[in-house]
């Protein structure tokens, strides 16, 4: 049988540990807080505030337009539906239907006969 070397454990020595840096990464790099991208976020951020408040202005407005229009349209049918009432109550009363009937050559009618009930 064939032991090789390479597979023997050897424990390596630790290394030391490096010092803490007194940095963050983004200031070592050069980066920090850039004043006008906060302010070009800011702008979007109104911009974006802006634009929901008119949208929703707008839908607001074309409801309520909406709602003007078709309460005309009721006022309208209302006064078309009182206007039929009165010609047909105008039709249908006696002088009318008799002034009708003699136009039409009809012979009015004698006095009313009553019957008595037993």
């Amino acid at each position: 049988m064939a032991v090789y070397e390479g597979t023997r454990y050897y424990p390596l020595p630790r290394p030391a540990a490096l010092p803490r840096r007194r940095y963050a990464a983004r200031v070592r790099a050069g980066r920090r807080n850039n004043r006008v991208g906060i302010a070009t976020a800011a702008v979007l951020v109104a911009f974006l505030i802006g634009l929901f408040y008119l949208t929703q202005t707008v839908r607001v407005a074309a409801t309520t337009y909406d709602i003007d229009t078709l309460a005309a349209q009721r006022d309208q049918l209302t006064q078309q539906i009182q206007s039929l009432q009165g010609d047909i109550a105008l039709q249908g009363a006696e002088i009318s239907v008799t002034r009708r009937a003699l136009g039409f050559g009809l012979s009015p009618l004698g006095a009313p006969l009553w019957v008595r009930g037993r």
